[in-house]
């Protein structure tokens, strides 16, 4: 680590603002109780900040010291062994975290997402509580401050627990909040010797000079015993000097993204253990201080030792039952919840198609163990995951199949338009008279067809149809009755005769029981005769020149293929020039809105008045744009087809 980085500079002085601000309040409890430095909560802050922000906190905390010590007027040697520890009591925990490895696990930058991070930093700060109490009653011992040196479980209790007890919840908000932790850059293995190794051991060094110097100053002064001095001198150079020589082990990339991370559920069980704790602490001090006050026999000092003392063995007797139960809620809830969530969270990103299977994430989900809520919800899951996967195979099949009915369908509703007229204008060598036709399926394929054709020079058939029902049935009935009505009609038959022998033909092995209404007509185009009959079709409606549209009442036949032997009659009229004849389906007068009204027959008769001049494609087209505003976005039910004849000229030659 350097200071070349702003963001270390940035770390440092918030470290030392951080540290002066919050232990600066405490430095009054001195008075209140002189001899005693335990009452410190701010020495949560040196192992919180100095394991986040590494050598940066451990400066700047160190530097916060110095100048707290400084403001309280204390002497040089209480400064700068005030600065050494505390650059210890920041850094180790630091240098631990990213050596100690627990178990399988990888190590991966400061989090306190599992049991096993929990408890390898319970162990962290009690090795760091540990050093950094010896180290601090061996120098209380050296200045002479033999109350403060006896007092070692109250140090050590003062620096485990609020380190514990406050630390956890501060390193759950950086780590909510996204703060980047310090990781080292030059992380090394046992055979390698980067130079982040030698940083580690110069910083030791100069430490340790600064507190062989206090040792041999305190000799020199007589406030020290040689023999203390030969220990504190060990334990610098065995304790401190040696472990920096211990390897660094890899560090696990972790993937970094904007925004705050949610709290995990062991993490806010582990919080939850820590609030109840601080409650329990309270009701064990309330109950001691009244113990003894009861007794009345200790001054003020004895009575908050003894106080402090009882509390601190209580807290860790908490922090042992709360491991232990936070290991059997992480084992048997939060895990495979996790487990279940990480499933589900990966089925829900992944492709969902036939040749996407999920058998890994099936295994992985029947790996959960069964026997409770959980258990029953991940065994959901899986049954929701295969039940998924079979659909997703079944519906790639029927997809397949509709699109390759929907391509057939689509050819066929070629085939079916092909076989219509539908090239306008229809014979543009004629001038006796003009025709147009259109027609607009329900579905892709319709039972509706109209047909127009001439059977010789001087006759021209007409034809209007509508088979009952929709769909590939109707559409293929359609097809055998047009294709019978127009061999018919070129046999040179009657319109009479035509339908009678259709009928006949179309109730032979006619096992769907489908039926056709029908109008045909045919013009003589010399005469103007036109000839007619209707079986069972909606009446057309006809305009004679300089006259308006009326419906062409005639008494109709039978639907044909609706029975045998059936015999129709024709009907006879004569047209003249400027005359219009309009023949549709009920697809027009039975076409329905969202308010389930039709379209009607006394709707059809006065708009098709209102443009009773106009020619036989336009009015078409304006018949269809009043159809569509009428019935809005209500869907189509029914074919809708449509005819129009006019007569321009008799053919006089």
């Amino acid at each position: 680590m350097t200071f070349r980085s702003k963001r270390s500079w940035i770390r440092t002085i918030v470290s030392a603002a951080v540290f002066f601000v919050v232990a600066l309040p405490f430095k009054s409890l001195f008075t209140l109780l002189p001899g005693v430095t335990e009452i410190r909560p701010a020495n949560m802050i040196p192992p919180v900040l100095g394991l986040y922000f590494g050598p940066a906190a451990a400066w700047g905390i160190s530097l916060g010291n110095l100048v707290s010590d400084i403001t309280a007027g204390s002497g040089a040697f209480v400064c700068i062994s005030g600065f050494i520890a505390n650059f210890f009591y920041s850094y180790i925990p630091y240098k631990l975290w990213y050596t100690l490895k627990i178990g399988k696990q990888p190590i991966r930058p400061i989090q306190l997402s599992s049991v096993t991070e929990i408890v390898k930093y319970i162990l962290i700060i009690l090795i760091d509580s540990l050093v950094t109490t010896t180290a601090l009653s061996l120098i209380f011992e050296s200045a002479g401050f033999q109350a403060m040196a006896s007092s070692f479980p109250l140090l050590f209790f003062n620096n485990f627990d609020f380190a514990i007890l406050l630390g956890i919840p501060v390193l759950s908000l950086l780590e909510k909040y996204r703060v980047q932790p310090e990781v080292p850059k030059d992380c090394y293995s046992a055979n390698q010797n980067p130079k982040g190794k030698w940083l580690d051991i110069s910083l030791y060094l100069i430490s340790a000079v600064g507190i062989v110097y206090l040792i041999f100053s305190g000799v020199t002064h007589m406030q020290i015993r040689p023999s203390v001095a030969f220990a504190l001198l060990c334990f610098v150079f065995v304790g401190l000097f040696l472990y920096p020589l211990r390897p660094v082990m890899e560090v696990e990339e972790q993937k970094t993204s904007k925004g705050r991370v949610k709290i995990s559920i062991k993490t806010k069980v582990t919080i939850g253990f820590l609030l109840l704790s601080v409650v329990f602490l309270l009701l064990i001090g309330i109950v001691t201080l009244n113990t003894i006050n009861i007794n009345g026999q200790w001054n003020r000092l004895e009575t908050w030792n003894y106080l402090y003392l009882v509390v601190g063995i209580t807290i860790n007797i908490v922090y042992a039952v709360a491991i232990a139960f936070l290991w059997y809620v992480e084992k048997n809830i939060t895990l495979p919840i996790e487990r279940l969530s990480n499933l589900t969270e990966v089925y829900a990103k992944q492709e969902h198609d036939h040749q996407t299977g999920h058998e890994e994430l099936i295994q992985h989900c029947s790996e959960i163990p069964k026997g409770d809520e959980i258990g029953a919800l991940a065994q959901s899951f899986q049954k929701m995951m295969e039940e998924l996967d079979s659909y997703m195979v079944n519906l790639a099949t029927i997809t397949a199949d509709k699109e390759r009915i929907a391509t057939e369908l689509n050819v066929a509703k070629q085939i079916q338009a092909s076989m219509m007229p539908c090239i306008f204008p229809a014979f543009p060598e004629r001038s006796e008279f003009d025709i147009y036709a259109t027609m607009m399926p329900a579905k892709e394929v319709g039972g509706d067809f109209y047909d127009f054709f001439l059977i010789d020079e001087k006759h021209l058939a007409v034809v209007m149809a509508d088979v009952s029902g929709k769909g590939v049935p109707a559409a293929l009935f359609m097809v055998i009755g047009k294709t019978l009505i127009k061999n018919q009609a070129q046999l040179g038959h009657s319109p009479a005769e035509i339908f009678t022998t259709v009928n006949m033909q179309l109730c032979e092995n006619n096992d769907a029981g489908l039926f056709v209404t029908s109008w045909m007509g045919i013009l003589d185009i010399e005469t103007g005769k036109f000839t007619y009959v209707n079986a069972g079709h909606n009446p057309p409606l006809l305009k004679k020149s300089g006259g308006e549209y009326e419906y062409l009442r005639s008494r109709p036949g039978f639907v044909l293929a609706g029975m045998e032997g059936i015999r129709y009659r024709q009907f006879e009229m004569t047209l003249e020039e400027g005359d219009m004849l309009y023949l549709y389906t009920d697809g027009v007068t039975e076409a329905t809105n969202s308010e389930n009204q039709l379209y009607g027959e006394d709707r059809l008769v006065k708009f098709i008045n209102q443009h009773k001049d106009d020619g036989p494609q336009s009015l078409l087209t304006s018949i269809k744009g009043d159809i569509d505003s009428f019935v809005g976005e209500a869907p189509q039910f029914d074919d809708i087809t449509m005819l129009c004849l006019k007569i321009k000229s008799k053919n006089n030659t």
